[in-house]
Parts: C-alpha cells; sequence; structure tokens
C-alpha cells in the first residue's frame, strides 16, 4: 500500500493550483485578443462560416474531455496500488479505446458531412466549397483531441499540471500567431486559418506524447498481450456514464435556450449566449484546483484509504467555493458596470441572466469534491441517473413556469435553484454509497465557509447602496476583498492547511 506525504502532496496541490491558474488567466487573455483580430481578418460571414461549421463539431468535444476524465481515473487508480505491469497493461488498452472511439467519430462525421451541405447549414453556395474545407479540418483537428487524451490524462493523473499548463500557454500564443498570420497574408484566409489550427493540434500531439512516453515507464506501445476484454469493457461502461452526465449539463443549457428561444425570440438567446460566456471565462477558478487535486482524490481510493480520499475532496469542495466566491461577488454586484464597460451597452435580460449563471456556478462547488470521489470510487451508473439527471429537469421546469407565465426575471432562477439541489444531493448520495460522514463535511466545508462568506456577502451590499462612483465602489472592494481572505485564513483553514499556506507564501517572499 502507498505512504502518503500529505504535507509533501497538498503543497504540489498548492503549486499545481497556481500553474493552472497563470495557464488560464494567460490563456484568456490571448484568446479574447486572438478572437478580435481573427474577426478583423476573415471578416463577418466567413468568421460565421468557420463559427458554425465548428460549432457543429465542437459538440462532440465533450467527449473528448470525458475521455479525459475517464483515463485519468483509471490510471490514477492504479498508481495508487503502485504496479507498473498492471498499469503498462492498463495503457496498452487505453490507447486502443481511443484509436476505435477516433475510427468511429470520423466515421459519423464524414457519414453526416454531405447531409450538412446539402441544404441543411444555411452557407452561401460560393463559399460551400471553403466551408467543406473547414469541416474536414475540425474532424482532423477532434479526432487528434481525441488520440491525445490519453498522453493529457497521464500528465494529469502524475500531477504534471506544469508541463501542460506550459503547452498550452505555447498553444494559445501560437494561436495569436496565426491571428497575425491571416491579417497580413493570404487570400484565402479562411483556408490558411483552419490549415494553420491543424498544424498546431500536431505539434500539441507530438509534444506531449513524446514528452510522456520518454518521462513515464508506463507509456509504452501497445502489445497484443496487453489487450484484455475485462478492462476495455470496464472502462467503456465509466466512459458512457461520464458522457451522459456530461451530456445531462450540454442538454440543459441547450434545452433552457430552445425553450427561451420559443417563448422570447433571439433576443433573449442573445442575453443567454452572452451569461454562458462569462460562466465560461470564470469556470478557470474551479478546474484549476480541481485538475490539480483530483489525481490525489483518485489515488487515495486506490490505495485503500477512502477517509483521506472523502478528507481531499473536502478540501476541493471549500477550496473551489471560496475561491470561485471572490470572483462571483464582485461581478453579481457590479454586473450592470461590468457588462457596459465589456459591451459597450446593456442588453434586455443580460444583467439578470449573468447573474443566474454565476451564482449557479457557485452553488455547485459547494459539493464539487464529492464528484471526483464517486468517480473514484467508480460508482458511476447511479451517479449519474440520480444527481446529473436532477440537471434535465431545469428545463421542463423552465418551461412549465414560463408557460405559466411566471415573469423571466424570476422564471430564469429555476436554473440556480436546481443546481443547488444537485449539489446537496451529492452528500446523502456518498453517505449512502460510499460512507461519508455527513456531520464531519458539514463541519469541515459548510461550517467554516459561512461565517466569512456571510461577511463578504454584507460588505459588498454595503458598498453597493453607498452613492460614489463605480471606482470608488472598486476602491472599497479591495480591503472588504482583503478582510475576506484573512477572515477565512483564520477560520476556514485547518492548522495543516496553514502551515503548508505559509510555507508557499515564504517560497514566493510574500511573508517572511
Amino acid at each position: 500500500m502507498q505512504i502518503f506525504d500529505s504535507k509533501r502532496a497538498s503543497t504540489r496541490v498548492i503549486v499545481n493550483t497556481i500553474a493552472q491558474y497563470s495557464r488560464s488567466l494567460i490563456s484568456i487573455i490571448v484568446a479574447l485578443y486572438s478572437t478580435r483580430l481573427v474577426l478583423a481578418a476573415l471578416g463577418v460571414h466567413d468568421y460565421g462560416i468557420y463559427s458554425l461549421v465548428a460549432g457543429v463539431v465542437a459538440m462532440l468535444s465533450f467527449i473528448s474531455n470525458a475521455l479525459v476524465s475517464t483515463t485519468q481515473r483509471f490510471l490514477s487508480y492504479h498508481q495508487g496500488k503502485g504496479d507498473l505491469k498492471v498499469l503498462s497493461k492498463l495503457w496498452g488498452n487505453i490507447i486502443v479505446l481511443h484509436l476505435v472511439f477516433s475510427l468511429v467519430l470520423i466515421g459519423i462525421l464524414e457519414a453526416v458531412g454531405p447531409l450538412l451541405f446539402n441544404g441543411f447549414l444555411n452557407i452561401a453556395p460560393e463559399r460551400i466549397p471553403s466551408a467543406k474545407v473547414v469541416y474536414q479540418c475540425c474532424i482532423f483537428m477532434v479526432t487528434i483531441s481525441f488520440l491525445n487524451a490519453p498522453f493529457l490524462a497521464l500528465l494529469i493523473s502524475h500531477e504534471n499540471i506544469v508541463y501542460s499548463s506550459v503547452i498550452q500557454i505555447i498553444d494559445s500564443f501560437l494561436r495569436l500567431g496565426i491571428a497575425f498570420i491571416i491579417t497580413y497574408f493570404g487570400t484565402e484566409k479562411l483556408i490558411l486559418y483552419v490549415t494553420l489550427l491543424c498544424g498546431i493540434s500536431v505539434l500539441d500531439i507530438l509534444s506531449y506524447s513524446i514528452y510522456t512516453f520518454r518521462k513515464y515507464p508506463e507509456c509504452v506501445v501497445p502489445r497484443r498481450s496487453h489487450l484484455d476484454k475485462k478492462v476495455i469493457k470496464e472502462m467503456t461502461s465509466y466512459l458512457v456514464w461520464i458522457v451522459y452526465s456530461t451530456g445531462c449539463i450540454v442538454g440543459r443549457t441547450q434545452g433552457c435556450a430552445i425553450v427561451l428561444n420559443k417563448f422570447f425570440g433571439t433576443i433573449v438567446n442573445t442575453a443567454f449566449g452572452i451569461a454562458q460566456q462569462v460562466s465560461g471565462a470564470i469556470s478557470f477558478v474551479s478546474s484549476s484546483l480541481l485538475n490539480a487535486i483530483n489525481p490525489q482524490i483518485v489515488k487515495a481510493e486506490g490505495s485503500g484509504d477512502r477517509k483521506r480520499m472523502f478528507s481531499l475532496a473536502m478540501t476541493a469542495s471549500k477550496f473551489s467555493f471560496f475561491l470561485l466566491s471572490m470572483v462571483v461577488l464582485p461581478l453579481v454586484t457590479f454586473m450592470p458596470q461590468v457588462i457596459r464597460l465589456w459591451l459597450g451597452e446593456t442588453p434586455e435580460y443580460v444583467v439578470t441572466f449573468c447573474r443566474v449563471i454565476l451564482i449557479t456556478s457557485l452553488c455547485d462547488q459547494i459539493t464539487l469534491g464529492l464528484g471526483t470521489a464517486n468517480g473514484a470510487i467508480g460508482n458511476v451508473r447511479p451517479y449519474s441517473l440520480t444527481v446529473n439527471s436532477l440537471k434535465l429537469l431545469t428545463v421542463p421546469l423552465l418551461l412549465l413556469l414560463l408557460w405559466r407565465k411566471v415573469d423571466i426575471y424570476y422564471a430564469i432562477w429555476i436554473y440556480a435553484v436546481m443546481e443547488l439541489v444537485c449539489a446537496l444531493c451529492r452528500i446523502p448520495f456518498l453517505h449512502y454509497s460510499g460512507g461519508l460522514n455527513v456531520r464531519e463535511y458539514v463541519m469541515n466545508v459548510f461550517k467554516p465557509l459561512t461565517f466569512p462568506f456571510l461577511f463578504f456577502c454584507l460588505s459588498y451590499c454595503i458598498i453597493r447602496i453607498i452613492p460614489i462612483n463605480f471606482f470608488l465602489h472598486l476602491v472599497l472592494a479591495i480591503p472588504a476583498t482583503c478582510i475576506y481572505l484573512a477572515i477565512f485564513y483564520r477560520i476556514g483553514l485547518t492548522t495543516q492547511e496553514k502551515e503548508i499556506t505559509d510555507k508557499i507564501l515564504r517560497k514566493v517572499h510574500i511573508i517572511r
């Protein structure tokens, strides 16, 4: 059985989280500027073609994320057991499984292609040939992402977040370089753009695969002796339910968009789409910590240490909520001003929708680590059918409220309410299926968060009603946030978490 050095492991979590945060911030800034350049270079029509065609293919991107999640779970679990021979055999089965999925994906997308370009997609006839090139390039890029998933998952399972973050930052700057290239060169800029993006995909998979083959002994070329029907069946079953869970989230979002469109038209869809963009932009806050701590949660379960596994899951939930609240609450408070600065004007419904979506994200964080804990245990099917299926109920409930003439400003809050219900359902589910101590969860997560968060909310409420301009509001928000940090440090952290935090701060010379 593997022995965990808890301080060293926790220090690694903090370092990996910092790496993820840095990568995410840089990537977001570069991506926003790149989008502006690409839009100017391609023009509205060609950029629309790219968005439309790439969007059709990108609908399958959540399967790629599910592949990474599934692979990382199995690798981390068996790394917890410490058997290199079993890991090598598992790796061989993983590669075969991803190759099969990639071939199936190519077959489906190639079969669907003629249907898309024979009247289904509304594209000008003279631009159909270019759109078909874009489609083929997008198939290539999604396929590469499928094949790259095992290597990225292996890095995450080994908690090598720094290397993957560096590659993703380089990827962002290469995309910025492409934006400059198509601005000044080329006549058929759309085809040049997607061709160069394909080149980045190739560089990505080479960077990941060469490094992992050289770095990790379990990363070997698959052999026939590695193939195990039982392993492939187990992984496929796990993947199916991970895909189902992700599909529930996608289905809720798209289903609500359709319901809103039926009642209010495209203006409301614009507001809902902007709100989703805001949510996506701040999602790195929670995903950064979760990516850093996920492998340790799964490894703890793989080594048979379920108590430590749940302890890490509680830490993930507590810190995810705390970190996201530092971003969400200021945005919710000053949302009208933020939207005006970003868009230049405030479209109808945008402020309310953005507030709802951000609070929805915050509700999810309160038990986020328990989702990873359940995945580590492997009890995916009942979890997906109970907890994640509840998310789909948002669509009929929103439809019912709007049909009953409830004002949209109130009806849309069902989105956040159902997310909170799903988040709280994780606690009794893990209690009965995995032995989670509910009282311990309340004392270690809810209790240390309650007072600091209530203080933070009250502070911003007071700041908001003071009759001063937006700039002075922001000036007052700085000490309120600092006090929130201090209270969380004093009340929310355990003694060991304080020691680790102090150690990191000393390393970066913030404290002595």
